[in-house]
């Protein structure tokens, strides 16, 4: 059975975002999720003259039992806008250890606040950096007026629709699907961002099980050559790893991106690549063209200046 380890960013033995974690352990005693009381994971705020002496204890601890789960649930208080600095610590501290120590494992993120908008707002900013950190962002919930909305003897939300919308967002969690489905272009914006960002992780995580790649010319390459055919991701693993093996990228701009009717869609943009073998940049316009199946990249056909890399190859 997977494991979900589930924790708050507050320090308040009160905590209204604990309350909502365990309502929901509560709501689903059958999975097992299991609530980590970072309040008792005492560590000074970070500093690199404090480091300089080793991690604490309680973070290596800490650090191991997020390695033995399969997924998290983090119920985040707001504090002006902001995760709070009782988090952000947490989260500087298990960072020296691995920079993206959740893993590539399934993250759901939550807030309540008095407030009518629950905390929602900080939750945005919380989503781009879980991506930071290793985690894959499934959904996020927020319960606004909580004095209102929940029952804290039952711990139990009150208002129907808000439990509904709470159930959709752990079952997305359970099975490691986003509920939000992205518009094909946003697909492709996403891959651009995380191609820019060197994460050829999220990068590699873009594309379809079953795609079809086609970089430059429609033909069988041997293994270690960049231009060709790749099928599956698997294959897909080895094109990012040949183009990160011949490149450097200097600049990569996208210029722009627009759907071209049913799953296809269009880019256009420019690079400057320094190719590693000879040192000389590899300057070119480029056109991409992608066909989205599942939320993913099935098909894509990506063309540049080839004769500007071939001179910039020749040694």
């Amino acid at each position: 059975m997977k494991k979900i380890t589930a924790f708050t960013g507050s320090n308040n033995p009160n905590s209204i975002n604990e309350k909502l974690i365990q309502s929901i352990i509560k709501k689903f005693p059958d999975q097992n999720i299991d609530f980590i009381d970072l309040k008792k994971f005492n560590v000074p705020i970070y500093s690199q003259d404090i480091e300089q002496n080793g991690i604490p204890k309680p973070i290596k601890k800490l650090f191991q039992l997020f390695t033995e789960t399969d997924a998290f649930i983090i119920a985040s208080p707001e504090h002006n806008g902001l995760p709070s600095a009782f988090l952000k610590n947490m989260i500087d501290w298990l960072s020296r250890i691995d920079q993206r120590f959740f893993s590539e494992k399934p993250v759901l993120l939550l807030s309540t606040s008095p407030g009518p908008t629950g905390g929602k707002t900080h939750l945005q900013t919380l989503e781009k950096l879980v991506l930071r950190w290793g985690g894959l962002f499934v959904e996020q919930y927020s319960l606004g007026s909580f004095d209102q909305n929940f029952d804290k003897n039952n711990l139990s939300i009150t208002d129907p629709h808000e439990n509904i919308k709470l159930k959709k967002a752990v079952v997305a969690l359970i099975n490691g699907q986003a509920l939000t489905k992205k518009s094909n272009v946003e697909v492709v914006q996403d891959f651009f961002k995380s191609f820019q960002k060197g994460n050829m992780e999220q990068v590699l995580n873009s594309f379809h099980t079953d795609c079809y790649i086609v970089s430059v010319k429609e033909e069988e390459r041997p293994k270690e050559q960049l231009h060709g055919i790749y099928r599956t991701k698997e294959e897909a693993k080895q094109f990012l790893n040949n183009i990160t093996s011949t490149f450097k990228t200097k600049d990569f701009t996208v210029q722009h991106i627009s759907s071209a009717g049913d799953n296809l869609v269009m880019a256009n943009g420019t690079f400057s690549h320094e190719v590693k073998a000879t040192s000389k940049l590899f300057n070119s316009t480029w056109i991409l063209r992608c066909i989205i199946a599942d939320g993913k990249i099935k098909e894509y056909r990506f063309y540049e200046d080839s004769a500007a890399f071939i001179a910039a190859s020749a040694v």
